[in-house]
């Protein structure tokens, strides 16, 4: 590392503890105002965040390859150009968000004009993490904008370059009423954990997640949790090998497989194994191509194999020293790739804090490689036989909990039901891998383990508001309304019946529907024509009747004053005639 990087990497200077308690009470204070709340803010404050990473690209390009060692190109793809798009897709549609929603419901209720709001929680606590900084830090910063709520953002002590660079920009760029970031670690993260939010948001591993979900717990705060797991790559006889090879390579060493969605183990049949590795060796040989003079700088690049002055290094010794124990102890066997440089345990570098893409295989099920999420470029190989269970099958076997991600690759749509109809998790794909996280529509979260909640598009500024139901039920209703008050008669009874009840089914209950039988059929099954409600056509066109009777005068009346009243209700007391002498069964 050079001096002057370590010197940038010093420069993160860690939020006193008296001042976060200052700066919480200031962004209360700036929600207090409800400026957050207005389109102008919000939209302003979206413009702001767009300039923010239009003007700053290549200073925030610069701090990513200092903290994570990763190729410019990559942080481009990975981060960058998603956050620009993530901005500009909420800006030119955040007032189609905020447009109240209509909601379908009964002819009675038509005048209570419901509708729906999506409304601020109020103030928010995202605590980013250090795999991809920006990404997971700024991107819920777009939904929380455009939710309208006041901000508080705790990015990882890990990144401290990329860190203490978002610190200045927002201080620079952002509404600082109401948009803060607070830096630090343990201390801080406890001290802001102590405070009371409306939401926090928080991304990083299962026993932090713990930790915020036991504290908000105490006060009932809502929280958004997005976490990992062991993300499994199911390959069945079928799939297109190179190609599945190529996509494998990339999405296991794009950010030194430090990715929550990477794949974290393949799935295969026992006679595909060796097809398999021989496909992976290939691709790559076509990423990674030595040259006679890499192999000789190698050592000298701090690298010890060729591959790996292509790719970002691990975050810091304690995860590099993580990965390399897992080599040291796998009961399995690391398979020896024909790379000019043999992939081996010690080939691992210390120094740069790269481990190179390594393949392992007939591990046991126990193994120290299956117990947890990997979160690195290490791929373990685990088979089943096909004539003895089926890939879901073993799936189960090997892992119960839920993961962030299950891949499937096949050339057979069958292959696919049959994992997602039997599997859950977070995420489901088909024949590539990661690019569920940036296709642009797409909720991202997970489900349990692998975490709660989601976000990206729309959907985070949902994440980031609260639907509230509101109605008005104008005064004049009351006239039909009375039948919900005392006393109570068997006539006011028969028209709020007649009036509010839902359709009845018709046959009889069973237990153990037909096996196989359509969602339709089952629909066709249940349903006869006496469920189609207790009016007879007689009855209904009474009804309907009465209501245009009731409806046009009562609309005429509101329209041009109240002395149209007295016919109004005239008409209305018809309307109520018809209703009680229509047939009743």
């Amino acid at each position: 590392m050079s001096a002057n990087q370590s010197e940038r990497e010093a420069r993160l200077e860690f939020t006193p503890i008296d001042q976060i308690q200052k700066s919480y009470e200031k962004i209360l204070q700036g929600h207090s105002t409800g400026l957050t709340k207005t389109y102008q803010w919000r939209i302003h404050q979206l413009k702001q965040l767009i300039y923010l990473l239009q003007e700053n690209d290549v200073l925030l390009e610069e701090t990513l390859t200092i903290d994570l060692g990763r190729p410019k190109k990559e942080s481009q793809a990975e981060e960058l150009i998603g956050l620009r798009k993530e901005a500009f897709f909420a800006y030119k549609n955040l007032k189609s968000w905020l447009t109240p929603q209509n909601v379908k419901t009964e002819l009675v209720w038509l005048a209570a004009k419901p509708k729906v709001y999506h409304e601020p929680k109020g103030v928010v606590l995202i605590i980013g993490a250090w795999n991809y900084p920006l990404a997971v830090l700024l991107g819920p910063l777009i939904g929380a904008i455009a939710g309208g709520n006041s901000i508080i953002l705790k990015p990882s002590e890990n990144c401290p370059a990329t860190s203490q660079l978002v610190t200045k920009l927002i201080q620079k760029y952002m509404d600082p009423n109401n948009i803060c970031v607070i830096n630090g670690a343990k201390e801080q993260n406890t001290t802001l954990l102590n405070l009371r939010f409306d939401h926090i948001f928080y991304t990083g591993g299962p026993v932090v997640a713990k930790i915020i979900a036991l504290k908000a717990a105490e006060t009932l705060t809502p929280i958004t949790l997005e976490l990992g797991g062991k993300s499994p790559a199911i390959i069945f006889d079928d799939a297109n090998f190179p190609v599945t090879a190529r996509r494998l390579v990339w999405a296991k060493t794009v950010n030194a497989g430090q990715t929550c969605i990477a794949p974290d183990y393949v799935l295969i049949s026992k006679q595909n194994e060796q097809k398999f590795i021989k496909a992976i060796q290939a691709a790559l040989k076509e990423f990674y191509p030595p040259t006679s003079q890499e192999v000789q700088n190698s050592k000298s690049e701090s690298s010890s194999d060729p591959q790996t002055s292509q790719f970002c290094k691990i975050i810091n010794r304690h995860h590099f020293d993580r990965l390399n124990n897992y080599l040291l102890k796998t009961g399995g066997e690391i398979v020896k790739l024909d790379l000019n440089s043999p992939i081996q345990p010690e080939s691992a570098d210390p120094t740069s804090l790269k481990v190179p893409f390594t393949l392992v295989r007939n591990l046991p099920d126990d193994d120290i490689l299956m117990q947890e999420e990997i979160f690195g470029p290490i791929l373990p190989i685990m088979t089943y036989d096909p004539e003895a269970q089926d890939a879901v099958q073993r799936l189960h076997q090997l892992d119960r909990s839920n993961p962030l991600t299950i891949y499937v690759f096949s050339q057979s749509e069958e292959n696919f039901e049959l994992v997602r109809t039997r599997t859950k998790s977070g995420q489901f794909m088909c024949n590539n891998l990661l690019f569920q996280y940036i296709i642009q529509g797409l909720p991202f979260g997970g489900i349990g383990t692998s975490g709660m909640g989601n976000y990206h598009g729309y959907h985070s500024f949902l994440t980031f508001t609260y639907e509230r139901s509101v109605a008005n039920v104008p005064f004049w209703t009351d006239f039909m309304l009375r039948s919900l008050y005392p006393p109570y008669t068997a006539f006011k009874l028969k028209f709020i019946e007649k009036l509010m009840a839902p359709k009845t089914l018709g046959g009889k209950s069973n237990p153990n529907p037909p096996i196989g039988t359509s969602s339709k059929k089952k629909k066709l099954l249940a349903l006869d024509s006496s469920s189609l409600g207790r009016f007879s056509l007689k009855d209904l066109t009474k009804i309907a009747f009465g209501i245009l009777i009731f409806w046009y005068p009562i609309r005429q009346a509101r329209l041009t004053g109240q002395g149209v009243l007295v016919d109004s209700l005239k008409k209305v007391q018809q309307c109520f005639l018809l209703i009680k002498n229509a047939k009743i069964r």
